[in-house]
C-alpha cells in the first residue's frame, strides 16, 4: 500500500512535468498541523487587517531531530516528523514557500483556528485550514459545529480568505482545502465570500471534513462553487460523514481500523489519485447513522448543554494536549472520573441516557 508518505518521499517530479493533483492537496493540508509558530510570525490580529506575514521555504526548515515539539499536537506526530524530513529536500516540494501563518486559540473565546498559505508555481496559491489539534477547546468547537452556526474558527477562516483576496495579487488564483474540521473550514470560506474571490477559486477540497447543522449545500451561495468541492473522505469514514455533509462524496480504500481511518497516513493512493472504494463500508454508515438518529431527536439547546457537560469533565483533568498523554495520565483519569461524579444527578442521568440511545440506535440500523 502507497501513502502520502511514501508520496513525499518518492514523487520528485516538479509541478509543470506532473501537476497539482489532490494527493499533494491532501500534503498540504496534513503540512498544517506542523507547528509554524515555532517558526513564522503570527499574522492573527484582533484588528482588521491582520499583521504583516513572513514566510519560509519548506528547504528552510529545521531538520526534525532539531524541532522534536514541532509536531507535537499533530495526532501522528511520529510521520509528521518524517515528512518534514521528506519535503525539506525532495525537488516537489522544497522550493515551495509557506507564508500568512494566522494562528488563534482561546478558551474564553471558544476558538481553535489555524490558517497558511503554500505557494506554488504559476501563481496559484494552496489556502490550507488546519483540522482540530490536540487542545480541547479544539475538541469542544467540533462538537459546537452540531448546534451553532457559524462557530467562531468559521468565522476566522471567512475572514483569512478575504483578507487573501486583499493581500495578494488579483492574478494569483487560490486552491482551497483542509483535513478534519480544516476541511469544514475550507467549504465556508469559499461559500461565504465575495463573488469577485470565488471566481478566484480554482477547487475545494474537504479531506473527511465533517457538514454543517443545517443544509448548506442547498444555498444560493454553497451552488456558486458547488462545482468545485471535491469531498474525500476514508472508507470507513465516520467524522467525514458526520452532519450535514457535501453531496458527491468519495471514499478512499483504506486497511486502517475504523476512527484510525480518520488519519491520511493511512489512505491508500495511486499514482496521480487515491485508490477508490465503490461505496460506503456499511458498518461505519451505521455507525455514522446512529449517531444522526441521536442528533436528530435533540434540540440546538440539548446539543449544547451535552457539549458543555462533557467539556467540564474533560477539562477536569487538567490535560493540555489529548493526543500526548503525559506520566501523570492515571492522575487525571482519577480527576475526570471524580468529576464525573461531581455532575448533577440529572446531567449525570442525561450522560448515561445518551449512550444508551446511541447503543440502541445502532442495534436498530443493523437490523
Amino acid at each position: 500500500m502507497s501513502t502520502i508518505l511514501n508520496y513525499v518521499e518518492q514523487e520528485t517530479r516538479s509541478f509543470s512535468e506532473f501537476p497539482f493533483n489532490p494527493i499533494d492537496a491532501l500534503v498540504f493540508a496534513e503540512a498544517t498541523y506542523f507547528q509554524w509558530e515555532y517558526l513564522l510570525k503570527n499574522i492573527w490580529t484582533p484588528e482588521w487587517p491582520y499583521g504583516v506575514s513572513t514566510s519560509m521555504f519548506f528547504h528552510e526548515m529545521p531538520l526534525s531531530k532539531d524541532m522534536p515539539l514541532f509536531g507535537q499536537y499533530a495526532a501522528d506526530t511520529p510521520n509528521n516528523l518524517k515528512m518534514i524530513d521528506f519535503l525539506r529536500v525532495n525537488p516537489r516540494f522544497k522550493d515551495i514557500s509557506v507564508s500568512h501563518l494566522c494562528a488563534r486559540t482561546n478558551d474564553r473565546e471558544q476558538i481553535q483556528f489555524a490558517a497558511m498559505c503554500f505557494h506554488l508555481p504559476g501563481d496559484l496559491c494552496y489556502v490550507a485550514f488546519r483540522g482540530t489539534d490536540g487542545t480541547l477547546i479544539g475538541w469542544k468547537e467540533d462538537f459546537q459545529l452540531s448546534y451553532q452556526y457559524p462557530v467562531p474558527a468559521q468565522k476566522e477562516a471567512s475572514r483569512y480568505l478575504s483578507y487573501l483576496a486583499k493581500e495578494l495579487a488579483p492574478n494569483i488564483r487560490f486552491y482551497i482545502g483542509g483535513h478534519s474540521k480544516g476541511g469544514n473550514l475550507s467549504i465556508y470560506s469559499a461559500t461565504s465570500c465575495a463573488d469577485v474571490i470565488k471566481s478566484r477559486i480554482e477547487r475545494i477540497f474537504s479531506f473527511d471534513g465533517p457538514g454543517f447543522s443545517f443544509n448548506l449545500h442547498e444555498t444560493d451561495e454553497y451552488k456558486k462553487i458547488a462545482a468545485l468541492v471535491s469531498h474525500l473522505v476514508p472508507v470507513a469514514s465516520f467524522v467525514g460523514m458526520l452532519l450535514s455533509s457535501a453531496p458527491g462524496t468519495r471514499f478512499i480504500n483504506n486497511k486502517a481500523i475504523w476512527l484510525m481511518q480518520h488519519s491520511p497516513f493511512t489512505w491508500e493512493i495511486e499514482e496521480s489519485d487515491f485508490s477508490y472504494a465503490a461505496s460506503w463500508d456499511r458498518n461505519a454508515e451505521i455507525r455514522s447513522n446512529a449517531v444522526s438518529s441521536w442528533l436528530s431527536d435533540q434540540s440546538f439547546e440539548d446539543r449544547e448543554s451535552f457539549t458543555e457537560m462533557l467539556y467540564r469533565i474533560a477539562t477536569s483533568s487538567g490535560a493540555s494536549n489529548i493526543f500526548r498523554p503525559d506520566s501523570s495520565w492515571s492522575v487525571k483519569m482519577s480527576h475526570i472520573i471524580d468529576a464525573t461524579k461531581a455532575v448533577d444527578a440529572k446531567s449525570r442521568a442525561r450522560l448515561v441516557e445518551t449512550m444508551r440511545i446511541l447503543a440502541l440506535f445502532s442495534f436498530r440500523q443493523k437490523k
